[in-house]
């Protein structure tokens, strides 16, 4: 299982959804990033493991 969390203006992650795959995680968040410009990352809450962050504003 992995979930994605947007971070919020103080910083806090805040989880939004979780996939069963890190791929659709990925997807979504990249999405997200793109479409808000603001930061995701997906995570894996098994491991309690940050797997990837997005970065909406560095996106092209």
């Amino acid at each position: 299982m992995y979930c994605i969390e947007r971070q919020d203006a103080e910083g806090e992650w805040i989880k939004e959804m979780c996939f069963k795959t890190e791929f659709k995680a990925f997807v979504n968040a990249r999405t997200k990033s793109m479409a808000t410009l603001r930061t995701y990352r997906i995570v894996n809450p098994s491991w309690n493991h940050v797997v990837a962050v997005v970065d909406g504003r560095n996106q092209r």
